[in-house]
């Protein structure tokens, strides 16, 4: 994802032209915002892998959360008049949760969650803070990019005058999560081993 915010930003038509461009930018922004509300859902989330029982248990809980958040993206689907933002929010939901449902050890999975949820919400907000403070250059989002997405009638905002700061934003945000998400994967348990 990360690499997906930065090739945006360097030049969004650089793949297709008439499939990326002005689109791809307006598209990632959404892709901003629903990684919030994934984020936000984290928390919940560790209840549901600390749920004692079968696998089908916690698969169920978490396809209800699932469909809970979805309805808020529900509403993003109508406003665009597009599906595609059921299918960013699917793929976010699941990198970030699926990992949680499989079998392991359920004291280093609630450990590692709580890390990397911490990591998240760290880097979104630094993240906000950093793009919005910091001047970044426009790189590919000319201005003839900034018209074309269309955006300044119904929206106002830093994202909007500034959609560059967006894809700086998720380059540097995706970068932190998939390095947390690393680390977790690949450190070992610390909880003590029992004597045999």
């Amino acid at each position: 994802m990360a690499v997906v915010f930065l090739v945006a930003w360097f030049n969004p038509a650089l793949f297709d032209p008439a499939f990326f461009g002005a689109s791809y930018v307006k598209n990632l922004m959404l892709v901003m915002l629903f990684e919030f509300v994934v984020m936000h859902s984290s928390v919940i989330c560790n209840a549901i892998i600390a749920v004692s029982g079968p696998l089908a248990v916690r698969l169920a809980l978490l396809l209800g959360l699932t469909a809970f958040y979805s309805s808020f993206v529900l509403a993003f689907a109508f406003a665009f008049h597009s599906w595609w933002p059921l299918w960013v929010f699917g793929y976010l939901f699941v990198c970030r949760f699926m990992y949680l449902v499989l079998p392991g050890d359920i004291e280093r999975k609630l450990a590692g969650a709580t890390k990397v949820w911490i990591a998240s919400a760290l880097a979104y907000l630094a993240g906000s803070f950093i793009t919005i403070l910091v001047p970044l250059p426009a790189l590919g989002i000319t201005p003839d990019v900034i018209a074309a997405m269309d955006m300044s009638k119904n929206m106002s905002g830093a994202w909007v005058d500034k959609p560059w700061i967006v894809l700086a934003f998720g380059a540097i945000y995706f970068t932190v999560q998939a390095a947390a998400q690393y680390r977790f994967a690949t450190s070992r348990s610390t909880a003590p081993r029992r004597a045999v």
